[in-house]
């Protein structure tokens, strides 16, 4: 067994993209409401997105996943009814002074605007994806997105450890071959589908957190 295999395990997985874009479809109302049940559920499935790259791509799959979990915790308490939308959750935080809250459970404005930056970097990789060749480098691509996105919220040594294991992805061919649940050709149809539900959730999540003046959020 290679090096590469070590971190990136060439088993074949079951990433299911038919799932992420059912639940995305779900997510945003007609009038542009972002339910927060679908945007976790959704975000579930893209976290997996993560552990099946490797060994090394977990710590990443980890932290999105305790946020999701923070987020869920919030679905759960008194003041659930609070935390049916996005909108409604940062209405309701702004409006108490909750959004910089860091106690035992720190507060949903603050969860989701981490979860909203992998997001970026998981809706940008995959719309790169589905425009490449087959035999283009998915580490190449992985790094660039990487750099764009994700890399500007990240101290040094992070940036290194994402380098390094974006380094170790394979082209992109094996790469979808290897982890997706679909055929290769669904996987192309489904990437730019998911593009297309992904990025307005992201965009009007990301016009909120400006209104809000939250994109800074610490």
């Amino acid at each position: 067994m290679n090096k590469r295999d070590i971190m990136f395990d060439t088993e074949q997985k079951d990433f299911d993209l038919e799932k992420v874009l059912e639940l995305l479809k779900k997510c945003k109302l007609d009038d542009d409401t972002i339910l927060l049940e679908y945007y976790i559920k959704a975000y579930r499935e893209l976290c997996r997105f993560f552990r099946l790259q490797g060994r090394l791509f977990g710590f990443v799959a980890k932290d999105l996943e305790e946020k999701i979990g923070i987020l869920e915790t919030w679905r759960r308490c008194d003041t659930c009814d609070n935390y049916r939308s996005v909108q409604s959750m940062i209405k309701y935080e702004v409006e108490y002074g909750l959004t910089t809250f860091r106690g035992r459970v720190p507060s949903g404005s603050r969860t989701l605007l981490r979860l909203q930056r992998a997001l970026e970097f998981i809706l940008r990789f995959i719309d790169e994806m589905s425009m490449s060749e087959d035999e283009d480098k998915s580490s190449h691509i992985a790094h660039t997105v990487y750099k764009r996105t994700l890399a500007n919220h990240h101290p040094w040594i992070v940036q290194k450890m994402a380098g390094f294991v974006t380094f170790m992805l394979p082209s992109r061919k094996e790469l979808i071959e290897t982890m997706c649940k679909q055929n290769y050709d669904q996987v192309l149809i489904l990437m730019h589908e998911v593009t297309q539900e992904g990025n307005p959730i992201y965009d009007i999540t990301q016009s909120l957190y400006k209104k809000h003046n939250l994109l800074n959020l610490k």
